[in-house]
């Protein structure tokens, strides 16, 4: 199955490839069609990621490539993200005055179309929540969604860029700022842990009915930023913002001598890469489960070094590639156009028929036991349901977003028409 898998990426990855010539280079592989094709192809590895993470594929050795890279792509959409940006507001004079009700809504109306589809499903499925956690679930203060942590990553960087570019005169300072931000993010993250330390007695959780006994809010990723997935790919964002500063310069560095940058740019990937894995196997992140009464914050922070070093290589390389050979074609333009929706939508697949490759839901932090069928014919199965459901509920999302946005942009101009 994986083999058929990897073969059919592989295709999706090389349809539409364009290869530079000897001593050419593709200038148009940052261009929004560009990138927009990549951000697809990070879509469905995405979804790849979180099926290959769940204990059917993993006991049936499937998808083995992917459980532990799913941060690779998201750092893609990081540098994407600040990227654009800067360069839109370059090219652009008017970005920042119409930055909060265009920018900001691009991403906060998905967030809230996905909040109300997921509250209609938990209705449907019964699941209990006390008022407290439905109003805050409601509201986005915590996620009723878990993927949906991106979101209110970007919309937090995006605040973050606004002030800092509208509020600070100098673009150095205002640039300065925004790397204070996203490292501030960073260390604060590994601090807050995976769940609420602070609360109640000295590490409660470890009492025989620590978790009995507490609220839902002190569970294991009740809150934001309970979990490294929120900082481990964040400071692409940044890197997309220096690069799409430097551009110019950093481009016409790398053209020369591209082939030795090339193969140093691989080298650190596996480099790095080796590295991560040593670290992850002797750190952790988890420290707070661990069995010594310590939070082990020096553990997290050795990780979260590893794995910053490692995305930032992936992503410098896959760059570095686009430079000779960057691929576009009509299916990765369609995935690229819903990228976001994908990337929220597809959990409710993942839960929904998770009963197909396991024999319960995963409640509670109880794992139920894996289904794999000897022919693998239920995982091959679930991957076709979510991989294609998710396309086909992005497709729809997309649209009802498309929709919402153009009326409240359209309403807020008409608003403003009518007092001036």
């Amino acid at each position: 199955m994986s083999y058929v898998v990897y073969g059919l990426l592989l295709c999706l990855i090389v349809w539409g490839m364009r290869f530079a010539g000897k001593g050419r280079f593709n200038d148009d592989f940052m261009s929004l069609e560009a990138t927009k094709c990549l951000q697809g192809i990070c879509a469905v590895c995405v979804m790849l990621h979180h099926i290959s993470q769940t204990a059917a594929f993993r006991q049936a050795n499937e998808l083995t490539i992917f459980p532990e890279i799913g941060f690779w792509f998201v750092g893609i959409f990081f540098f994407c993200s600040g990227y654009g940006l800067i360069k839109s507001m370059r090219e652009k004079g008017d970005y920042l005055k119409t930055f909060p009700r265009k920018r900001l809504l691009t991403v906060l109306i998905p967030f809230y179309t996905m909040t109300l589809a997921f509250a209609i499903y938990d209705v449907a499925m019964g699941t209990h929540m006390s008022a407290s956690q439905w109003v805050f679930s409601a509201l986005g203060l915590v996620l009723i969604n878990s993927h949906a942590w991106y979101i209110v990553v970007i919309t937090l960087l995006y605040v973050a860029f606004y002030f800092a570019f509208t509020r600070i005169k100098s673009e150095r300072k205002a640039f300065a700022a925004m790397g204070i931000f996203v490292f501030a993010q960073m260390v604060l993250g590994i601090l807050w842990g995976h769940l609420a330390w602070w609360a109640g007695e000295p590490y409660w959780w470890q009492a025989p009915n620590g978790f009995a006994t507490a609220s839902w809010w002190m569970m294991p990723c009740a809150l934001w930023f309970q979990g490294e997935w929120w900082i481990n790919s964040t400071i692409l964002f940044f890197i997309g913002m220096l690069f799409a500063r430097f551009e110019g310069p950093v481009v016409a560095w790398l053209k020369r001598g591209y082939w030795i940058k090339l193969a140093a740019a691989l080298v650190a990937l596996v480099g790095f890469n080796q590295v991560s894995a040593l670290v992850m196997d002797k750190f952790s992140y988890w420290t707070e489960f661990g069995p010594a009464r310590s939070l082990g914050i020096g553990d997290k922070y050795a990780c979260l070094a590893a794995q910053t070093f490692l995305v930032v290589a992936f992503v410098i390389f896959v760059f570095m590639v686009m430079m000779k050979a960057r691929s576009i074609n009509p299916v990765t333009k369609f995935l690229g156009k819903i990228a976001l929706e994908i990337y929220l939508m597809h959990n409710l697949l993942l839960m929904r028929f998770t009963p197909l490759i396991a024999d319960g839901p995963f409640v509670g932090g109880n794992q139920p036991a894996p289904i794999v069928a000897p022919d693998k014919s239920n995982l091959i199965e679930f991957a076709a349901i979510v991989i294609l459901g998710g396309i086909i509920l992005g497709t729809v999302f997309n649209f009802i977003n498309a929709r919402v946005k153009a009326f409240a942009i359209s309403g807020g101009s008409a608003r403003r028409a009518t007092k001036g």
